[in-house]
């Protein structure tokens, strides 16, 4: 990305000596700064405008966040806005060789139903024998209630639950793209959503260079400091607009052995992006998935 476009400038920053404390040392005063983590794999088109503006509009707030789908407070509020659906591991055995047949489209509905039984625990459930295995729509089961007994069902508004299981994460991304195949984004959109001192993540987040300067000296956990201690302290709270969403594939516990990268989501956005955003040949290929 840096060689196709002179404007773009490549910083280093020494995780090893300073955590995420060294990104920030360049930070000019009157520039407004959109950061976004490097595993975020969708955004919509209207998101980076709409953090934007939304900050640009109010100063009073100190950081802004997109509507980031897989981040664990909003994971909450999809859940209640009906944006998250019910889904769970295929339990058929997948063969060795599953990588070598290639995944054709993304679309959800044309998944099979979901089988298996009804006292299912995904929670212990192993992908040892199911690699790149998929997330099956449960369908026509218990219509009042069909998040029941799925991951998100656990999901409660706090720094806790989805944390630190990846299965929130998957069910998270499917819904996801049967939203979008749907094009039914507007079940994850509210206008403005004040944490009220609480955590956010800044996985996608829109802040004024000054206020970035302000908060120095950056401790190593930059989120808790931009989120809840400098809001704190200054009385400017750290908030999310609803507009515009972009999807975050997973938080560090989540990534753990199997994680969410046992499932065959990358290869699914792969081809949305190939099919709807980036026509010809993408930067990051399967094989890139396995060095990541």
């Amino acid at each position: 990305m840096v060689a196709s476009e002179p404007a773009y400038e490549r910083l280093e920053v020494n995780l090893k000596s300073k955590g995420y404390t060294s990104s920030y040392e360049f930070i000019q005063d009157d520039v407004m700064y959109i950061k976004m983590d490097d595993d975020i794999v969708y955004i919509e088109d209207t998101a980076i405008k709409a953090i934007a503006s939304a900050k640009a509009s109010r100063p009073d707030v100190y950081i802004m966040s997109a509507n980031v789908v897989n981040q664990i407070l909003f994971s909450w509020l999809h859940r209640n806005f009906g944006a998250v659906k019910p889904y769970l591991p295929e339990l058929t055995e997948r063969p060795a060789d599953n990588d070598s047949v290639p995944l054709t489209d993304w679309r959800t509905s044309v998944l099979p139903s979901w089988e298996g039984p009804a006292d299912f625990q995904q929670e212990t459930w192993s992908t040892e024998r199911h690699p790149k295995h998929r997330w099956l729509p449960v369908r026509g089961r218990n219509a009042s209630y069909p998040l029941n007994d799925t991951p998100i069902a656990k999901v409660d508004y706090t720094y806790g639950y989805s944390h630190k299981h990846w299965q929130v994460a998957a069910q998270e991304h499917y819904s996801l793209l049967e939203n979008l195949e749907k094009d039914e984004l507007w079940r994850y959109r509210f206008p403005t959503w004040d944490f009220q001192l609480q955590r956010m993540g800044i996985q996608f987040v829109a802040i004024m260079g000054k206020d970035i300067n302000l908060a120095k000296p950056i401790p190593p956990d930059d989120e808790h400091h931009f989120t809840v201690e400098m809001p704190t302290r200054l009385g400017r709270h750290a908030a999310a607009d609803g507009t515009g969403v972009v999807a975050h594939f997973f938080y560090g516990p989540q990534s753990g052995n199997p994680g969410v990268q046992s499932t065959d989501l990358l290869d699914r956005y792969r081809l949305f992006a190939q099919e709807n955003i980036c026509k010809g040949d993408l930067l990051w290929t399967p094989r890139d998935d396995s060095n990541s």
